[in-house]
């Protein structure tokens, strides 16, 4: 007997990005947004999953900031906590580097994910890796560190964060490569991230 299989679910993804609303952030730092939105049987719009977060880009940053760490207090205070472990020697370093490049490799760019979210009854159909895949396609990410909070902000009040969703959480980020950071973030090599493997196919093909 064949277990019981979830119907096709049809999504439409929007996605933006913008530059910072912080003026004096504005030239390095874009925010970005995505949405997943289905429709009931009365045709209203249903959001199903959510992501956003910022792209800093460290490189430009270089020209205006003599201190990396600085530059991480000022934006927010959880870039600030993850910049103690990615940054050594006034550089920032992707720890998770690519299986056949195991070296450091400086980044030129952060990519940080504020909030990754699927509503509960949406979840384990692959909504959350979408949601990352098209992430990947609408911001740049080359020589990127991506990273998020192990535990990532979820609708506290609809949803409590037991020990079981952490463990969920922490094992879905696991299976697309990220690894721990300290004990509350999470980090990954954009190398190893879908749009950029397409592009770098596409490189060698050419």
């Amino acid at each position: 007997m064949q277990g019981d299989t979830q119907p096709e679910l049809e999504l439409e993804f929007e996605f933006s990005i913008k530059p910072s609303d912080i003026e004096e952030f504005s030239a390095i730092l874009l925010a970005f947004s995505g949405n997943a939105i289905t429709w009931d049987d009365d045709a209203e719009e249903i959001s199903v999953a959510r992501i956003n977060g910022h792209r800093l880009d460290i490189a430009l940053a270089r020209q205006s900031y003599d201190d990396l760490q600085e530059l991480f207090d000022s934006v927010s205070p959880e870039i600030s906590d993850l910049g103690a472990h990615i940054i050594s020697n006034n550089n920032c370093f992707v720890e998770c580097c690519s299986k056949e490049e195991p070296e450091e490799t400086p980044c030129s760019s952060l990519i940080y994910i504020k909030e990754l979210w699927v509503d509960p009854a949406y979840r384990n159909r692959s909504i959350g890796t979408e949601m990352l895949k098209r992430m990947s396609q609408v911001v740049d990410m080359n020589n990127a560190l991506v990273a998020l909070k192990a535990f990532p902000i979820i609708d506290g009040e609809t949803e409590e964060r037991t020990p079981e969703l952490k463990k969920q959480l922490k094992h879905f980020y696991s299976k697309l490569g990220f690894r721990h950071s300290g004990e509350h973030y999470m980090v990954k090599d954009a190398r190893d991230c879908h749009a950029q493997r397409k592009r770098a196919q596409a490189e060698q093909a050419s």
